[in-house]
């Protein structure tokens, strides 16, 4: 049997050696290569300077004056329409459409003439009436007289008083038809009723109109009125009498106010709304029917509350959260929170803190989805909104 060359075994041998040792030359080139990569300890941030950055709100307590603001248009506060009740020709017109006119003036003046020949026919009605009256109470008290010495018969009393009733009657006729062509007379004039303006007046010198012809339209603009609606929340809040606000686009460096004087106690059926009446007066004549008029309402007495924003507001399934900030100058965290909130009339933005927060109380605004309870974060130093802490008017 023959016998291995001699040598042969030990190179066998030296190989798992050599592989080692190249292997641990490796690990030891890693470790020098990461050591000279790593960053110099003094070149790390601190752990407060990677947190989060957040910008945060103080809760401050503000005076929130409930208020509303309105548009509607300025109507007069009575309009009438003026017709012709008796027929006739125009003699004289005495103003011109959309002119102010005063209470009596006269706008038209119609032919008096059949007017006054009635009242004459009716004035030689009543003479004659009385002239048969006279003789019909002489003529009654001479048969009365002769009846009592049984000498006139009693057909020729009863004649006598059939004569003189009649001849009373007759004069109440005549009167009548005097008191009927005198009106007739005084409605040849047609004027003003009241201080005011002619929207329309289609009325020319000459012209004959006729009984019932509407001959103009005048507004009452002393005093202007706007009809607003509202919701059942706001209606319970005013009343008759409460002075409200008046801002007119027209004339938007101008003040004025008005009052209420009515209150709807019933839904309007086509607006579904409470209808309110205000009165705005309109002495100096600088407002007119049909501008456009904003109305600030106030809607209960002012009270303090608690205002957050609703980019602060995290809402899981129905329920509302806030991350409060804790801390002080060496650190800050964030606490989940949960709070209860109410709607502030006409201000989409914001929130009426019902509970779960207080004044002084600091809340995260901005990141508020990547928050978690406990994290740490930092603040961004900004100065707090400037309604904070002050009174507001809430729409």
């Amino acid at each position: 049997m023959s016998e291995a060359p001699t040598g042969s075994a030990p190179r066998r041998r030296r190989a798992p050696t050599v592989a080692f040792l190249t292997l641990a030359g490796l690990f030891a080139a890693g470790g020098v290569l990461l050591q000279l990569g790593a960053p110099d300890a003094e070149s790390i941030p601190p752990a407060s300077a990677q947190a989060l950055a957040l910008r945060t709100l103080i809760m401050r307590e503000e005076t929130a004056l409930p208020r509303a603001e309105l548009t509607g248009l300025l109507e007069a506060r009575r309009s009438v329409e003026l017709f012709a009740e008796v027929p006739g020709r125009v003699l004289e017109v005495g103003a011109e459409e959309l002119d102010r006119v005063e209470a009596g003036q006269l706008l038209l003046r119609m032919d008096p003439l059949l007017a006054e020949v009635a009242i004459d026919r009716a004035k030689a009605a009543i003479a004659r009436a009385e002239s048969q009256g006279t003789y019909a109470r002489a003529n009654l008290d001479r048969n009365q007289g002769l009846a009592g010495r049984n000498v006139a018969s009693r057909a020729a009393l009863d004649q006598a008083e059939n004569e003189s009733r009649l001849a009373a009657a007759a004069k109440l006729d005549a009167l009548a038809a005097l008191a009927e062509a005198e009106d007739s007379r005084k409605k040849k004039l047609i004027t003003a009723p009241f201080a005011g303006v002619l929207r329309s007046f289609p009325v020319e010198q000459g012209e004959y109109i006729q009984a019932g012809e509407r001959v103009a339209e005048l507004l009452d603009v002393a005093r202007l009125r706007v009809k607003l609606g509202l919701t059942d929340r706001q209606i319970v809040s005013v009343s008759q009498g409460v002075v409200v606000d008046v801002v007119v686009a027209a004339r938007p460096s101008d003040r004025f106010s008005g009052r209420i004087v009515q209150v709807g106690g019933a839904i309007d059926l086509e607006t579904h709304k409470f209808p309110i009446e205000i009165e705005v007066p309109n002495e100096a004549g600088r407002l007119l029917p049909g501008m456009v008029a904003r109305i600030g309402l106030s809607l209960g007495e002012a009270h303090a509350q608690l205002a957050l924003p609703l980019d602060a507001i995290v809402d899981e399934f129905g329920l509302k959260h806030v991350y409060a900030v804790e801390g002080d100058g060496d650190g800050w965290v964030v606490r989940k929170r949960r709070i209860a909130l109410r709607e502030i009339p006409f201000d989409p933005t914001r929130f009426e803190v019902v509970e779960g927060l207080a004044d002084g109380d600091r809340v995260a605004v901005s990141s508020v989805r990547q928050l978690r309870d406990g994290m740490a974060v930092r603040l961004i130093a900004e100065p707090d909104p400037p309604h904070l802490g002050r009174s507001v008017e809430v729409p």
